[in-house]
């Protein structure tokens, strides 16, 4: 309160100099300034009344708004560093985990290699074992084919011998009818 007496009386001393000019013209002296300074203190008076709470509730919401973005950007700032670290680290074994990379593709191929050839075997022992079974049974088929026809023939130069011959008609119809009646 001390500082707001010692204003006042600092502010009439220079309004009373600025209206006392000296040069004999009538003017304004400290006291016309009265009313207007007891308006501006009531004013004054008034918006800091009015105005504590409300600024007060500002300020302290922006210093706890500021609090929590320092908080925030503290906890940020220490993921960053951990995730850092743990990127630095696998940075580091890169090299190591590329070779062990290399060693199990190698090994992955070697393995698929293996099986392609052993299903490759496999599948050619198949088609032979199909192969010769289909040649077999084409064979086979040709054979019985060849023997029909062979039994043909010989059945039918046996006819033909037969007919051209009376002794062996003769001879044929006795057994067949023999073997009719038995």
């Amino acid at each position: 309160m001390k500082f707001w007496t010692v204003y006042l009386a600092l502010g009439f001393a220079f309004v009373d100099r600025a209206f006392s000019s000296g040069d004999g013209a009538h003017h304004g002296g400290p006291s016309d300034l009265i009313a207007p300074l007891v308006n501006v203190v009531l004013l004054a008076g008034f918006l800091m009344w009015k105005l504590r709470q409300p600024l007060s509730a500002y300020f302290t919401k922006l210093a706890e708004d500021l609090t929590n973005t320092l908080e925030r950007a503290s906890l940020k700032s220490k993921e960053a560093e951990v995730m850092l670290a743990a990127q630095e680290k696998k940075m580091a074994n890169l090299d190591q985990e590329m070779r062990e990379i290399q060693r199990l593709t190698e090994i992955e191929v070697r393995n698929f290699e293996k099986n392609i050839a052993r299903e490759t075997e496999e599948k050619s022992f198949k088609l032979k074992a199909d192969a010769n079974s289909k040649i077999d049974a084409e064979k086979n088929a040709i054979n019985d084919e060849m023997h029909a026809a062979l039994l043909d023939e010989v059945i039918g130069q046996a006819k033909a011998t037969i007919r051209g011959n009376k002794d062996y008609q003769t001879k044929a119809s006795g057994r067949m009818l023999g073997e009719i009646r038995a």
